[in-house]
Order: C-alpha cells, then sequence, then structure tokens
C-alpha cells in the first residue's frame, strides 16, 4: 500500500511511513552487467559449504536479480558480489569472517528500506529475513532480526497484545527499532525502542553478545536509536508488550486555503491532548488538487476523546470539507486491509506470495520544540505554494510526539528528539522508472524544506530516514550523543567493519 492510496480510503490502512508510491515494475529490466570480485571461486564454494542457509551470486540470474534488489529503486544500479541469506547466528558470524579475509565491504539486510541505499553494497549483503522467529511470552516477545511489521503486528495482535511500531508494513524490524521507531501509539507507549529490553547482537569481530541495561550497557544505549549498521548486527530483539486496545480515529479534510488555520491549532495539540491521542496533520499536493487531511487515532474511548477532537475541530477558524468518526480493533487499524491477506502484503521483490511495490521516492524530515510562529506557517504555505507552480507534487506529514517519549530524558538511549512538538517527513513520489537524476533532484528538493523552515525547527532530522544533503548530520540525527556513539563505535567496531553513507565513526 502506497502514501496515495493511503489518502485516497478509510483510515483503516495507515501504510504512509517510508512506504513509496505506485510501481510499475519490480525487477530492473536490465541484464546483469558483469559483476567483478577478487574473491576466488573456490572461497565462495567454500562459503557455500560452510553456510546453513543460502548463498546468491550474479551467475544465478534471476534469482540474484531479485536477491539484490531493496525497496528503493534509486539503488537498482548496484550488483552486490553475492548476498548471503543467513539461517542463523553462526551463518552471521561466518560471513562477517568471509569479508574480513577477502576485504570486502559487508552490509545487513532486514527490510531494505534504507533511504540513501545502506541496505545494499558492492560487497557482501547479509540478508536477514529468515530470521523471523517471533516467540510470545508472559510481558515479552522475542523477535527476530529479519522479521517484517506485518508479521510482527499479525502474531502479535492475534495473542492481543502489541509493541509500538511504524506503520509502513513491508519495514524490517531491525532497521526501525534501532534508528527509534516512530508511529501512532508511541505517545502511549513510547518508541520502539523505547520498549527493548535487550538484544542478542554479533559484533564486527564475530561475538555474540546479549545488551541489556546491564549487560553490555554502553551498546544497549546506542542500539536504542543509534541507527541501523552502525555497530553490531542484531539477531534478536526481546520487547515488552501491551495488552490491545480498540482504536478511535477520527478524520477530517480541509481545502489547501485553511492549511495556515489547520497548522496554528493542531501544532498544539501535543501538549493538549492526554496521552492516549496522537495526530497528523498532511498538506498533500500529489494529485491536481492540494488537501489538507487530519487523523487522530486515540486508544481512550470514544467518549473520553471525542471532547478533546471536537474542541479542537471547534479551535479552527475553517470548515471543513468532510469529518468522520470510527472504531475498530488494533489489529484492523494496523494490518488495516491486510489483515486477511498477511502474505500477500510484503513486497513483491521478497516474497513469492508478496504483491507490495517498490518504489522511488525522495524525503527529508525535520523536528519541531516550540510552536510555529504564523509567519512560519505561512512561509511554508508559500514554498508548498511555489513547489506546485514548478510542478514539484509532494506531501508533507506531520506527527505529534510527546507524552511517554518524553519520559525518557535525550540522553537516556541514543534518540536525542524528546521533548518535541512534532515531527515531519518532507516526501513524494515519482514513477520507478524515473533516473537516478530525476530522483536525486527531488532528494535536493525535499531537503530545501528543512532550509525554508530552519528558522523555527530544533535543525533535528530522523535518522531512519537518511538525507544525503543533510550536511551537518551528526548533530541534526543524534546532536549532543553522537560524541558518546563515537565511544562506543570505537570499543565494537574499531576497525569500521561497519561502515555506510552517514555513518558513525569511531572516535
Amino acid at each position: 500500500m502506497d502514501r496515495r492510496r493511503f489518502l485516497e480510503i478509510s483510515a483503516f490502512s495507515i501504510f504512509f511511513s517510508g512506504c513509496g508510491g505506485h510501481s510499475a515494475s519490480n525487477l530492473a529490466p536490465a541484464p546483469i552487467p558483469p559483476v567483478s570480485s577478487n574473491v576466488a571461486a573456490s572461497e565462495w564454494q567454500q562459503l557455500t559449504a560452510d553456510l546453513t542457509g543460502k548463498l546468491t551470486l550474479p551467475n544465478q540470474g534471476s534469482v540474484y536479480q531479485k536477491a539484490r534488489l531493496v525497496f528503493s529503486t534509486r539503488f537498482d544500479h548496484i550488483y552486490p558480489e553475492a548476498i548471503v541469506h543467513c539461517a542463523n547466528e553462526v551463518d552471521i558470524i561466518t560471513a562477517l569472517s568471509f569479508v574480513q579475509r577477502n576485504n570486502l565491504h559487508v552490509t545487513s539486510r532486514c527490510g531494505g528500506h534504507g533511504y540513501t541505499g545502506n541496505s545494499t553494497t558492492t560487497g557482501l549483503v547479509l540478508d536477514l529475513t529468515l530470521l523471523n522467529t517471533i516467540t510470545i511470552s508472559n510481558g515479552t516477545v522475542t523477535i527476530g532480526g529479519g522479521a517484517r511489521l506485518v508479521d510482527v503486528y499479525d502474531q502479535l495482535t492475534a495473542r492481543g497484545v502489541a509493541i509500538p511500531l511504524g506503520s509502513c508494513l513491508s519495514v524490517g524490524i531491525s532497521g526501525l527499532t534501532l534508528g527509534g521507531g516512530i508511529g501512532v501509539v508511541d505517545r502511549a507507549y513510547g518508541l520502539t525502542c523505547d520498549n527493548l529490553l535487550s538484544a542478542e547482537v554479533i559484533t564486527a569481530d564475530g561475538t555474540k553478545v546479549t545488551c541489556s541495561a546491564t549487560q553490555e550497557p554502553d551498546l544497549y544505549w546506542a542500539l536504542r536509536g543509534g541507527g541501523g549498521g552502525n555497530f553490531a548486527i542484531v539477531s534478536n530483539f526481546t520487547f515488552k508488550t501491551h495488552a490491545t486496545k480498540d482504536i478511535t480515529v477520527f478524520e477530517a479534510s480541509y481545502a489547501f486555503a485553511d492549511f495556515e488555520a489547520v497548522m496554528a491549532q493542531w501544532q498544539t495539540l501535543s501538549q493538549a491532548w492526554p496521552n492516549e491521542m496522537w495526530a497528523q496533520v498532511i498538506p498533500n499536493w500529489m494529485n491536481s488538487t492540494a488537501t489538507v487531511s487530519i487523523r487522530a487515532f486515540c486508544l481512550n474511548t470514544v467518549a473520553q476523546a471525542r471532547p478533546y477532537w471536537q474542541l479542537f475541530i471547534n479551535s479552527i477558524n475553517a470548515v471543513a470539507n468532510s469529518t468522520s468518526v470510527s472504531t475498530n480493533t488494533y489489529r484492523n487499524v494496523m494490518l488495516g486491509t491486510c489483515e486477511n491477506t498477511i502474505a500477500a502484503c510484503h513486497l513483491s521483490s521478497q516474497f513469492p506470495q508478496g504483491t507490495m511495490p517498490r518504489s522511488a521516492f525522495a524525503a527529508s524530515s525535520d523536528f519541531f520544540h516550540q510552536t510555529v510562529p504564523p509567519l512560519g506557517i505561512q512561509t511554508l504555505k508559500t514554498f508548498i505554494e511555489e513547489s506546485i507552480a514548478n510542478s514539484n507534487l509532494g506531501m508533507i506529514i506531520f506527527n505529534t510526539m510527546g507524552g511517554a517519549i518524553d519520559e525518557l530524558s535525550q540522553s537516556d538511549t541514543a534518540f536525542i528528539h524528546r521533548n518535541a512538538l512534532f515531527s515531519a517527513e518532507y516526501y513524494t513520489y515519482l514513477p520507478t522508472n524515473s533516473s537516478n537524476d530525476t530522483i536525486d533532484q527531488s532528494q535536493k528538493w525535499q531537503n530545501s524544506f528543512r532550509d525554508v523552515m530552519a528558522p523555527w525547527s530544533s535543525g533535528g532530522a530522523y535518522v531512519n530516514y537518511l538525507d544525503a544533503y543533510i550536511e551537518d548530520w551528526q548533530q541534526a540525527y543524534y546532536g549532543d550523543n553522537y560524541t558518546k556513539l563515537a565511544q562506543v563505535k570505537r570499543k565494537y567496531d574499531q576497525d569500521r567493519i561497519f561502515t555506510m553513507l552517514q555513518g558513525v565513526e569511531p572516535a
């Protein structure tokens, strides 16, 4: 499900963060070019023999072609020397030893949604998909590092429990958690990483360790918002769970002319509403008519939530084009149209029964710690109007923060963006046959929203929405926590086995 489709249907489909647009094709049409390798054929043969999982090489034609692809078509030009499909932790250790012995770049992959291509490499990809076991206990759940959110939602809600997760169902649990994990119940339960109790990881030197508040606490700290791919490979996460509750969804739609009136009131909600209520506002100009949509997801009862919602709507100096309210189960809201089609709601390029498409897109992000004054809202509206005039189509997804997110301090975890009132994702999707230059130009435009809003934003950015055009990325993603992250990097990966664009460097 893509953002465009999301905005056309009912609230009970929320695949809107990191899911991208429609796709005309799921496979890169070009034939596989020669993929050079300095590794002897005998070495690849030995690696195959040493693995419990499997090794996919370029000479395997369509099998390799499918295995190498990530979510974003922007990186279809990257051809790994091989993909290791890890079946267990020993496979991860074996592969890490192999890359160091043969001086190969390595990256791990779960969902493959990395915005800057960090889920792939011209070296060796460690695909964690097979590590997808989900074990539910009394008050906790242990999830394999290769599980997708659709499967986590499916299995947990079937048992009447949940953890706070994102809303793009094809995303992997690893990337979401390691970057923080923003979603619709965070104000009630905290970020995904805030609910992480422990993690089993394989460090760069092939050592398996358990991280928690009492075991390897500095690495545990870094894994909670320090970004995927920086410190170690996580094979298992253990989270605390929460009993599910029905969710009431309020919706309202306004003309774009009313954006200033809507935004002026919406941005105050994180301070005015109880933690059980979360809201977003989406100015959307992807189609011919620009609109402004509001949605509120409420874990409290309709009777408790309605007065807050109605007071908010009444405070807007504009008349809504439409409003609605509906209540459904936690499972139905989170899975939407995928509730009875779990197998199909995986990426078609990664799962035999999957039908969800890949995407070409561009995105950036911001955090706001104070309300934006009328001048700031007007400036943003004017820039959107200029974008429309220049045929730069897109949307902005503003999400309330606060609540339980702020129960931890900025230094308690690597996630620095505590005490923010709301976040923003600047976003557009393009035809999947768009050239890399076209996508890059769109990315520069998305990044320009950060410049427009710089007088009023915190300057922060969400590490799960990496933007290659952010120059001061260390400060934007991590703030004052970067110094400690660099020290953790030095302790666990001094030789920089795990490297990537905008990756943490050892102190």
